[in-house]
C-alpha cells in the first residue's frame, strides 16, 4: 500500500505549500483535487509542467486526481450528459498529462437519470480513452452510497471501472473491501478506519490509501496505519 496525503486537510495551501506540509508529516505520496483546494491543478498560477516539477522537486509521487464528477448535468444544473462528459474527459486528459493513468470521481445525486448517466458515461469514457482506469467513488446522496449500491452497480460497469472507496462515507466498509478488493483503485480512510486498513492488508490490496485526518494530525494517523501494516 502507498499512504497518500490528502490536501483537503490544508485547503488554503497552494501546491508548493501543500507538498511541504505533506513532507513534514512524513508522506512521500499525495493526491490532488480539481476542486475544493488551492492546490488544484486548475489554479490560475499553475501549469501542467509546473505541477510536475513541483512534485519532482519535492520527491513526492502524485497518486491520484479527483476530477469533476460524472453527474450528467451542466454547471447550470440542467440535464446535459454530453456537456458533463466533455468536462470529465478533459479532466482525464489532464490526469494523463500529469503522468497518471487513472482518474477518480463521484456520481450525481440519487436518481434514475444520474445512474444512467454514470453507467453510460463510464462506458463511453473508457471506450474513447483506452489507456486509463476510472475510480468511481461512493458518497452520501450519490448513486453509490451503500453496500447495496455497490452490489447493484458494479456488474453493470466494465472491468476498467474501479472503486474509489471512501470509508468515512459508507457503512460496512470492511465488508465492501472483502467483496470488491480486486476492483479497488483507491481507498480513503479517516481516523476511525484502521479496521479498514487491516481488511485491505488481509485481502492483499497494494494500491493507494489516502489519509484524511479531518481536523486531527495527518502524521499521527500515518503512524497508526503504518503500525497496522508492519
Amino acid at each position: 500500500m502507498r499512504l497518500c496525503f490528502d490536501p483537503v486537510m490544508c485547503p488554503k495551501a497552494v501546491l508548493p505549500a501543500a507538498l511541504n506540509i505533506a513532507k513534514a508529516a512524513g508522506f512521500d505520496a499525495m493526491v490532488l483535487h480539481c476542486a475544493f483546494t488551492a492546490s488544484s491543478p486548475f489554479h490560475p498560477d499553475a501549469s501542467v509542467r509546473m505541477i510536475r516539477d513541483y512534485f519532482d522537486d519535492a520527491d513526492v509521487a502524485l497518486m491520484g486526481l479527483h476530477v469533476r464528477d460524472l453527474t450528467g448535468v451542466s454547471r447550470r444544473g440542467a440535464l446535459d450528459i454530453g456537456f458533463n462528459l466533455r468536462q470529465v474527459e478533459w479532466d482525464i486528459h489532464l490526469a494523463r498529462a500529469l503522468r497518471l493513468r487513472c482518474a477518480s470521481f463521484l456520481s450525481g445525486a440519487r436518481s434514475r437519470e444520474a445512474r444512467e448517466a454514470l453507467v453510460n458515461g463510464v462506458h463511453a469514457l473508457l471506450e474513447s480513452i483506452s489507456d486509463v482506469t476510472l475510480n468511481i467513488g461512493n458518497g452520501v446522496d450519490t448513486c453509490l452510497e451503500s453496500a447495496a449500491d455497490f452490489d447493484a452497480l458494479m456488474p453493470e460497469l466494465p472491468e476498467r471501472a474501479h472503486v474509489w472507496l471512501n470509508a468515512m462515507d459508507v457503512d460496512h466498509a470492511v465488508e465492501i473491501v472483502d467483496k470488491y478488493v480486486e476492483r479497488m483503485g483507491m481507498v480513503t480512510i479517516g481516523e476511525d478506519d484502521v479496521d479498514v486498513v487491516r481488511a485491505l492488508k488481509a485481502n492483499g490490496y497494494d494500491g493507494p490509501v489516502v489519509l484524511n485526518a479531518a481536523g486531527g494530525s495527518a502524521a499521527d494517523l500515518r503512524v497508526r496505519v503504518e503500525e497496522v501494516l508492519t
